[in-house]
């Protein structure tokens, strides 16, 4: 990554810039909703990545589930950031997740022990729109999304399941991926995939009936690991689907950014806020000044102010 542009801002000037940059206004045109996942200490990460998402695309409609630390300040901040954004409260996702999936316990209890579940439960069963996407809190557009632009207008159903890819050049693949062939043998997946970013049909892509069978034939030490579980079943009921399952391509390729090869065109940038080179889990203002380039971008398109881009 490069600042050709030069003078790239400090972290403190990017955390300040992104609360004091335009509103993200998100119209609803399109018919589909971004799902997301927001912690309190990850809202600027996330406005930064609807505010980005929507000077490229704003036909989408913007979904904010509370993970239980939001604060009555942090949802008004998102409703004075996002226009026409639905803030899922976690006490109301609860009671209603509770009372629709009480026929799959297994899924109920995994769900109560790891929150990165109503990544995928919450964003199916309580999205309002037949096509919902879901997009991680640490990723940052750097381009138009034209390939979801063209999901959104389809009215067919030959891509029911569109996905960002994972692939490392030392060989590693996607976490919770890598253990369906031993802990579900024969079990259809989706190899190489990150759920931090996908799309999909919500009706029939999931189905928590399959999910609990699924659950239940899963060994337990993994069932309840905090991570990379959502991951693995996002494979798993993206391997039901067959030829409707396809990735979005390297444009949209995960892994943190300095680690992707060079390409003529990048539309995100996704694991920024994931980890630090010592292996810890990177705060938000950590990653800001990590990726102050990229940031800078983002803030520079927001604002109307030419710069060169960062790479990609």
């Amino acid at each position: 990554m490069s600042d050709e542009g030069g003078g790239s801002r400090s972290a403190e000037e990017l955390f300040h810039g992104i609360f004091a940059s335009p509103p993200a206004r998100p119209d609803g045109s399109a018919g589909v909703e971004v799902h997301s996942l927001v912690s309190t200490e990850h809202v600027p990460l996330y406005l930064f990545a609807v505010k980005s998402l929507a000077h490229f695309w704003p036909g989408f409609t913007a979904v904010v589930h509370d993970d239980g630390t939001l604060t009555p300040e942090d949802t008004a901040t998102l409703r004075r950031h996002v226009r026409d954004v639905r803030v899922v409260p976690r006490a109301t996702a609860d009671a209603a997740v509770e009372e629709r999936l009480a026929h799959c316990p297994l899924l109920l209890e995994v769900r109560r022990h790891n929150v990165r579940i109503l990544q995928l439960v919450d964003y199916f069963l309580l999205g309002g729109t037949r096509k919902i996407i879901g997009m991680d809190s640490d990723i940052v557009f750097a381009g138009t999304p034209t390939e979801l632009m063209r999901w959104s207008a389809d009215s067919s159903e030959r891509d029911l399941f569109l996905y960002s890819y994972e692939q490392f050049d030392h060989g590693r693949g996607p976490m919770g991926v890598n253990w369906i062939p031993e802990a579900l043998p024969s079990v259809p997946h989706v190899p190489e995939m990150c759920c931090g970013f996908m799309c999909a049909d919500r009706e029939r892509f999931f189905d928590p009936d399959y999910l609990e069978e699924m659950m239940g034939r899963t060994p337990r030490d993994i069932l309840f690991r905090p991570r990379h579980v959502t991951q693995m079943f996002y494979s798993v009921l993206g391997g039901r689907l067959g030829d409707s399952v396809r990735s979005l391509g390297e444009a949209y390729r995960s892994g943190p950014w300095e680690w992707l090869p060079p390409a003529d065109r990048r539309v995100l940038c996704h694991y920024f806020s994931s980890s630090q080179a010592d292996g810890k889990t990177a705060r938000a203002l950590d990653n800001l000044g990590r990726y102050a380039p990229l940031f800078t971008s983002v803030l520079d398109r927001l604002e109307g102010t030419p710069r060169a881009e960062a790479r990609g």
